[in-house]
């Protein structure tokens, strides 16, 4: 249960606002070395392109930012312009995998050598709710990733309705997530070079309480303490969540921050990311 969800601990400070070198942030995601290093990682839709740089000690030190356009891969489908990418995550091998929302696709890309190791499609079967809601070109689809074990992956779908969907090869079995149960860091996301169409194989939907404290589900990430955490866009809220059994059910709320909002987000020259904790 959340407890004092309205009480000044359960709000976040900002301690460090940085320029992003990138038109708009779509995206985040942090790569996590196996020698404890860590890179935060970020990515815009309205042009292929991403932006890195590994994490310093010190909250004061200097921030050293690396681009590289990615409109030009090999093997990419990427579109150069608006290329509707939503969500970044990495391997241990520092590949990056990056979701489109249309079409719902994810494409594991080497960004040292400038190619494309496998691309995935991403299909809801059925007539339910959720696979209704997929098929639906003007319809909300994946706006973040997380990557599990095994070479599957699991993926928020945003709203209408707001839902997180585990995705893998068809006829594998749903894994779910527990805590420490995410792709260990420094390790490899097993998948086979080439093209790959993945299914829907478990859907959680949010308990009453959680659907009450994120309207939307926009970004998904694995926290230092190895716990499950979702960002609500619209309710400026960072939530921890319980375990996700396998096979599908509810995603349930154990606690929750609010952000505190103080300017728009985005700019004409580059985008704005805070960097915020409690």
């Amino acid at each position: 249960m959340v407890e004092n969800r309205k009480s000044n601990k359960n709000w976040l400070r900002v301690r460090r606002v940085v320029d992003v070198p990138l038109r708009e942030v779509s995206g985040i995601c942090l790569r996590r070395s196996r020698n404890g290093q860590m890179f935060l990682i970020a990515v815009g839709d309205r042009v292929a392109k991403i932006a890195w740089f590994c994490e310093p000690r010190s909250d004061a030190a200097r921030i050293d930012w690396h681009t590289r356009n990615i409109a030009k891969l090999s093997g990419s489908m990427l579109p150069k312009h608006d290329s509707q990418i939503e969500a970044v995550c990495a391997d241990g091998l520092g590949r990056v995998l990056l979701l489109q929302e249309t079409p719902p696709r994810v494409e594991l890309i080497d960004p040292e050598a400038l190619k494309v190791v496998a691309s995935i499609d991403l299909a809801v079967e059925g007539r339910g709710e959720i696979a209704r809601a997929w098929s639906d070109p003007k319809g909300s689809r994946g706006e973040g990733m997380v990557l599990l074990p095994g070479g599957h992956l699991l993926v928020a779908k945003e709203k209408k309705p707001a839902a997180l969907i585990e995705f893998g090869p068809s006829h594998s079995r749903s894994r779910g997530l527990v805590r420490g149960g995410a792709l260990a860091a420094g390790e490899r996301w097993p998948i086979k070079k080439g093209h790959h169409r993945f299914v829907a194989l478990a859907i959680w939907f949010p308990d009453k309480t959680l659907a009450k404290t994120c309207a939307d589900f926009s970004d998904l990430e694995i926290g230092p303490d190895d716990f499950f955490y979702l960002l609500g866009d619209k309710s400026s809220t960072i939530a921890r969540l319980d375990d996700l059994p396998a096979g599908g059910g509810t995603a349930a709320l154990l606690d929750a921050w609010r952000l505190r909002v103080v300017r728009s987000w985005g700019s004409t020259r580059a985008s704005r990311a805070e960097i915020s904790c409690c």
